[in-house]
């Protein structure tokens, strides 16, 4: 095709038509759901040609997402996928790197999870061919514009038919799935911003927060996402786990075994993990009480312990409507408003102040060993629903936590990293749905993501997934425990399996009846 006459206009419009109503017609109403935008854009048609002074056109309403995007050039045409930071197409408060990070961060996840739709793309020979790389790809900036894509070299003014006919294919299928790929990772990671957004509300509203749910729901991980969306640092961010012989002494303070210079054996009080932490919180929060950093300190598996046992005292102090605040300890030095505050059970032992004698103001050596807990402190407690150590936590303990039960298909950004992602939700949701049919079963017994990340340890030279080595070696398992004591325990085993390995599909059955 000779276009060294033709206008980018012209050429625009000979593109649209070739490239067929039809697939306009798909891209535009593609767009629409996506966007969630009120209606599709009014042509059927995928380039919008605006300025004759441009070099270059773009999908009709793709200014602030990721874009289709086709250039003609003295010696060369290009195309692809590009994301803008160089404008927006009307005034707005939003910057154009606040538009397009969200599309370029699903972009980049894409490609660390090896996404199948951009690995074929880059088969296929598209890479950034705009733009200062992947790294700068990353922290791109106002003024600046990428593009994944292909360019063509143009000699005597010859458009390759064979080359051109390629580029239209390649927007209809390698380019139309890339482009909805990334669109629905934007959309997952905004719905999981979203969910962890309404959980750092509902933690910072409540300070004490407890996830409940079946087992491997990624409680735990999703509690390290909620401290890190709260900017909690490793130093900034504590954690334990529960267990039956775990006690106050491991927590708060106890007694641990000293040698004196002489080499006799003594005792002395040691804090505990939390005592420690809450401690250290304290000292940031005394540095700069206005922006106090926040402190997310989590309890693994927190039912499994004795409660009463480990926490002793503390019980007062954990309650959010006893968390001290800077004010409230100046008003308590002044002699304002005296703070109640506890001392611990060692605390006779006491030789010198510790930080919160210190922050009180308290001298006399007869009253060391104070303790609260600063309102920069929150905690984050996981349990599993089935554990039967669950009946035993007692109403003082459940009144001072907010609950929030996590289920299996809310929390699959664990997942990101393993292959073949779709295929493995798929496995997950299918016998999950067929565990919820076995009678005395409900969603509590649900299969967890963090179970399937265990397909890490079974990974062929081919990089698929050994599905068979993850239901007999951790699956089955679980499942006949289950189901122990039930009629029929072995059968229905097997029958979940199929669900496992897609033989039947559970919400199909479940639709019929």
């Amino acid at each position: 095709m000779d276009i060294k006459s033709i206008s980018l206009e012209k050429l625009v419009e000979k593109i649209n038509n070739d490239m067929g109503h039809n697939f306009c017609d798909t891209f535009r109403y593609k767009r629409k759901e996506l966007s969630n935008s009120g209606r599709a854009s009014s042509a059927d048609i995928l380039f919008k040609f605006v300025d004759g002074d441009r070099d270059w056109v773009i999908n009709e309403g793709g200014g602030k997402e990721v874009q289709y995007h086709f250039y003609a050039r003295q010696n060369e045409v290009g195309y692809g996928l590009g994301f803008n930071a160089q404008y927006v197409p009307f005034a707005n408060e939003k910057s154009p790197v606040d538009y397009i990070m969200p599309f370029v961060k699903a972009f980049l996840t894409l490609k660390r999870n090896k996404d199948k739709t951009l690995a074929v793309a880059e088969a296929e020979g598209f890479s950034l061919i705009e733009g200062n790389g992947w790294d700068g790809l990353k922290n791109i900036k106002n003024g600046e514009y990428y593009l994944f894509g292909k360019n063509i070299k143009i000699q005597d003014g010859i458009f390759p038919d064979e080359e051109y006919s390629q580029m239209l294919e390649y927007i209809k299928k390698e380019l139309f799935d890339l482009y909805v790929a990334i669109w629905k990772q934007k959309i997952e990671m905004e719905k999981k911003n979203e969910t962890i957004g309404k959980l750092v509300e509902l933690l910072t509203s409540n300070y004490n927060l407890i996830f409940t749910g079946a087992p491997g729901t990624g409680k735990t991980y999703l509690a390290q996402q909620i401290a890190k969306e709260m900017g909690c640092s490793e130093t900034r961010m504590g954690f334990v786990q529960f267990h039956p012989s775990y006690d106050y002494t491991d927590f708060v303070e106890g007694l641990r075994p000293k040698q004196d210079d002489s080499g006799n054996i003594g005792f002395e009080p040691k804090d505990g993990i939390f005592k420690k932490f809450c401690e250290n919180a304290l000292l940031a929060y005394l540095s700069n009480a206005d922006k106090a950093p926040k402190y997310v300190f989590i309890i693994d598996e927190i039912n499994r312990g004795e409660i009463s046992k480990i926490f002793g005292e503390l019980f007062f102090s954990i309650d959010s409507g006893y968390r001290v605040t800077k004010e409230m300890i100046d008003d308590h030095r002044s002699g304002k408003s005296p703070l109640v505050t506890i001392r611990t059970q060692y605390s006779n032992m006491c030789k010198r102040p510790n930080a919160f004698d210190e922050a009180l103001g308290i001298t006399d050596a007869n009253d060391f060993g104070h303790f609260f807990v600063p309102d920069n402190v929150y905690i984050i407690g996981t349990m599993n629903d089935i554990d039967r150590s669950v009946e035993s936590m007692d109403f003082a303990f459940r009144r001072r936590f907010a609950f929030k039960e996590i289920k299996a298909s809310e929390n699959l950004g664990m997942l990101d990293d393993l292959e073949d992602k779709d295929n493995i939700i798929k496995r997950m949701e299918n016998l999950n749905a067929a565990i919820e049919k076995v009678e005395g079963l409900s969603s509590a017994y649900h299969i967890g993501g963090s179970y399937f990340m265990k397909l890490k340890l079974y990974q062929n030279e081919d990089k698929s997934y050994d599905y068979d080595s993850l239901w007999n070696n951790h699956l089955e398992g679980l499942l006949m425990e289950y189901l122990r004591g039930m009629a029929d325990a072995e059968k229905k085993v097997k029958e979940l399996k199929e669900y496992y390995d897609l033989k039947q599909i559970a919400s199909r059955d479940v639709d019929n009846e």
